[in-house]
């Protein structure tokens, strides 16, 4: 197989363990696995599926272009082989012959009860859909929130970065944790996490102490400097690219309704799909329409202009920008505070403001007018991320409207007074809450809302100090919500500690992943269109395997014998004496083979590293 071919195989395929491929026998046993057989299946269109089953049910009829494009595709996917046929006409060329594993996954896939209804049906015509013809400008709104839900959940992962679970998605208390931040529900966090990863504005990192999470990138942080037009871009055109392989497919024939596309192509045209990858292709089109990337289900025209791009080539970005900006509000010219305390900004704001007010404001609405609300808790919380209080002043009465309220000159005067005045460190085998003022720390000793704290006096220590038997942070979160101005600290009277060592920290693996509704991502799991380095380099170990065939390859036919259950010729040398044996294997283990010698009537026990050569019999 040349290069080129074999390039866009592996793009197309999935291959459970990359590392285990170092040839081309064991690319192909790879690929012959059940699940990668599967998953490719489950990419074929209708017509894919009748060639494929025609290969493996019917004798070679009459040639039919149709089936002949479709028989390509198969071959494409690497689900069938290549055998010439018998005769003497010099000019006949190799035909499509089918594999016994393609076969089974087939017959299981189909035998299933959707799969089998979804062949049944009819693929529906553009005609049959509703039309669609969405004012350029209906999108803006959803536009806008989803980037401010955006900016928002990066500047929350900035702060605690969430864990990840095994499938290298977010947890769910993280998914929790967001939500309750964006103020949205756990499927929209979700789908917002998504967008930020799939546009690399966050990605996993590895550490010893807090394992494996989800924390902004560089490019994240960059993110959060660009103008809205600039933000919205790139998550669009990180959108834009997971539309790929059959849910493309579906795209086309629906004529720009990504909704139908999904809802009623998709599963009709590719039958053997499996639900995982449906619902995967539902919360794309699902994030679609909160991205402002599709109205009622169907593209905008600047959706359809930036899938139209050729992402592959340079493309001028004030192409769709120029579009971009003219749909977006102005810069709003600045925020109303409330006398309740509550902020309402009525539209986008610079990168700057924007970050600074929502370093001192908690979110309770996000939208084209975002509303927020500054409490003890928000201010208490910059004054952490070191945000002074004359500078929280300084920025609202920059930014409001309508100057500052009474109630929140209050507020600020207040959190300023009392700030540091309740401490809260770990002790040695108690959590510590060190008070500045006494009546306060009696206060708290019989406030109910503090009761499950178990506050205790320390009778030893010179300073007012109560003591918990719960964590550090459950003990601040507690303060904090019955309205006391605790922050975390460390005790006051303790000796400097020695600098800790620096906690090492690595990018974590990719997890293994696919397109929705598309193909499986390359053997590495990227969604990234065209050639992945990790391909290009399994391109080039296959290749030089080829070149350079040695004890695992021998290793790995002798175990395609033993699978397919047959004979093989085996070559070896022992000092300078080689023999040849006929042997039917039977297993394979700790380095040695194990064979019955049919023309001798006798069983055979070689070492490995004694083969030199296998050839597989018909």
């Amino acid at each position: 197989m040349e290069r080129a071919d074999l390039t866009a195989l592996l793009e197309r395929r999935w291959i459970a363990n990359p590392a285990a491929v170092r040839d081309p026998l064991s690319l192909a046993l790879e690929l012959l696995r059940p699940d990668s057989v599967a998953r490719a299946l489950e990419t074929l269109d209708r017509s894919g599926i009748r060639a494929l089953l025609a290969l493996t049910t019917e004798s070679p009829a009459d040639p039919d272009p149709e089936r002949e494009d479709a028989g390509s595709s198969v071959l494409a996917l690497g689900l069938a082989g290549l055998a010439p046929q018998p005769g003497d006409d010099v000019r006949s060329r190799p035909e499509p012959v089918p594999l016994d594993e393609v076969a089974d996954q087939l017959r299981l896939l189909i035998d299933s009860a959707d799969a089998r209804e979804r062949l049944e049906r009819s693929v529906p015509v553009p005609s049959r859909i509703e039309p669609h013809d969405p004012s350029s400008a209906a999108w803006f709104g959803a536009a806008q929130t989803t980037t401010q839900r955006a900016a928002a959940a990066l500047r929350t992962l900035a702060l605690e970065p969430v864990k990840r679970n095994r499938r290298g998605g977010t947890s769910q208390t993280g998914v929790k944790t967001l939500a309750e931040a964006l103020r949205t529900g756990h499927e929209q966090a979700e789908r917002v996490v998504e967008m930020l990863r799939s546009a690399g504005l966050i990605h996993g990192v590895v550490s010893a102490a807090h394992g494996d999470r989800f924390a902004v990138s560089p490019a994240g942080i960059a993110w959060l400097g660009l103008p809205h037009a600039e933000r919205w871009l790139a998550l669009a055109e990180a959108l834009a690219e997971r539309i790929s392989g059959p849910l493309a497919t579906a795209l086309r024939i629906s004529e720009g309704a990504l909704g139908a596309a999904v809802s009623e192509i998709l599963p009709v045209e590719f039958p053997l799909l499996s639900e995982s990858r449906l619902a995967d292709a539902r919360a794309l089109a699902d994030a679609a329409e909160d991205l402002g990337f599709t109205v009622d289900g169907a593209l905008t025209p600047i959706a359809s202009s930036l899938l139209d791009r050729d992402l592959d080539l340079a493309s001028d970005p004030e192409e769709p920008l120029a579009s971009i900006r003219a749909a977006l509000p102005p810069i709003a010219p600045g925020v109303y505070v409330q006398p309740d305390l509550s902020v309402v900004v009525p539209g986008p704001l610079s990168p700057d403001d924007e970050a600074a007010l929502f370093g001192v404001a908690d979110i309770e609405q996000l939208g084209v007018a975002s509303s927020l609300r500054i409490t003890p808790s928000s201010l208490a919380r910059a004054l952490e991320n070191g945000v002074g209080i004359a500078d929280a002043r300084a920025l609202l009465e920059r930014l409001s409207l309508t100057g500052i309220p009474q109630p929140l000159d209050f507020l600020l005067s207040d959190v300023e007074s009392k700030h540091g005045s309740v401490i809260v460190f770990a002790g040695t085998s108690r959590t510590r809450v060190r008070v500045a003022d006494p009546a306060v720390g009696d206060a708290m000793l019989v406030d109910r809302a503090l009761l499950h704290l178990q506050l205790q006096r320390d009778p030893g220590a010179i300073a007012y100090v109560l003591l918990s038997r719960l964590r550090p942070e459950h003990v601040l979160a507690a303060l904090v919500d019955a309205r006391y101005a605790a922050i975390a600290g460390s005790d006051p009277d303790a000796a400097p500690a020695a600098p800790s060592e620096p906690v090492a920290m690595a990018p974590a693996p990719a997890a293994a992943g696919s397109e929705p509704g598309g193909e499986p991502a390359p053997a590495t799991g990227s969604a990234a269109r065209g050639a992945h380095p990790a391909v290009a380099e399994l391109v080039d170990r296959v290749l030089a395997g080829a070149e350079q065939p040695g004890s695992g390859e021998w290793t790995r036919r002798i175990e395609l014998a033993i699978r397919e259950k047959r004979a093989i010729e085996i070559t070896a040398a022992a000092g300078s004496e080689v023999r040849t044996f006929r042997l039917l294997p039977a297993s394979l283990s700790g380095g040695r083979l194990r064979a019955s010698d049919q023309t001798a009537g006798v069983e055979r026990t070689l070492p490995v590293s004694a083969i030199t050569g296998v050839e597989i019999l018909d």
